[in-house]
This record gives C-alpha cells, sequence and structure tokens, in this order.
C-alpha cells in the first residue's frame, strides 16, 4: 500500500511540472513528501497494531 501511495505522489507531481502548475525539480517536492509519508505510515501501522482485537 505505502509503495503505491508513493508511486501515486510521484506521477501527480511529475503531472503537474508538466502542466506548469509547480515549478522546480520533481525531486524537490517529492523527497519530503516521501519523507512525511514514510513517517505517517509509521504512526498509522502503530496504532492499528495496538488496537485489541
Amino acid at each position: 500500500m505505502f509503495v503505491g501511495l508513493l508511486l501515486l505522489m510521484m506521477g501527480v507531481l511529475m503531472l503537474l511540472e508538466k502542466l506548469d502548475i509547480i515549478y522546480g525539480d520533481t525531486w524537490d517536492y517529492f523527497v519530503p513528501i516521501a519523507i512525511i509519508a514514510l513517517g505517517a505510515s509509521f504512526i498509522f501501522k502503530d496504532k492499528k497494531e495496538a488496537k485489541p482485537k
């Protein structure tokens, strides 16, 4: 799921750059978003495991 989310974000950023909606290198936008998404996935993963069954 996480890899799919990262690929989706990367594709959206590349599309926005091609449409001249955002300016600059795609990687300048992708790396911080990837780090935030990775951290969020760790947080939500921990919360799912902590729920009693």
